[in-house]
C-alpha cells in the first residue's frame, strides 16, 4: 500500500493529468466555434468554413461577377474554398500537435 508521501505524488499527477485535459477540451471548444478564411481573386472573392472545412459563407464581389466568365469565377471561388479549408486543416493540426506532451 503506498505511503503517505506515494499518495501525494499520484494524486498530484492526478490533479496535473485533469488539468492539462480541461485546458484541451477548452482549446477544442474554441477551435471548433472558429471560421477559417479563403479570399481570390484579389480578395473580392471570400469563402468561410467551419472547422470542419465545411463552407459556410461565400461572398462573392459584384466587379467579381461582372469582369470574370463562368469558368474563371469557378476556379476563383474553388481557389478561396480551398484556401478556406486549408486554414482549417492547418489550425487542426496545430491543435492536435499543442495537445501532446
Amino acid at each position: 500500500m503506498p505511503g503517505t508521501r506515494e499518495m501525494r505524488e499520484l494524486m498530484e499527477r492526478l490533479d496535473a493529468v485533469v488539468a492539462s485535459a480541461r485546458r484541451a477540451e477548452e482549446r477544442a471548444a474554441e477551435w471548433s466555434a472558429r471560421q477559417f478564411v479563403g479570399r481570390a481573386d484579389e480578395g473580392r472573392i471570400v469563402a468561410r468554413t467551419d472547422a470542419l472545412g465545411t463552407l459556410v459563407a461565400l461572398d462573392i464581389h459584384p466587379l467579381s461577377r461582372k469582369r470574370l466568365d463562368a469558368r474563371r469565377l469557378a476556379d476563383e471561388i474553388t481557389a478561396a474554398v480551398i484556401m478556406a479549408e486549408q486554414a482549417a486543416t492547418a489550425a487542426r493540426d496545430e491543435l492536435m500537435n499543442g495537445s501532446r506532451p
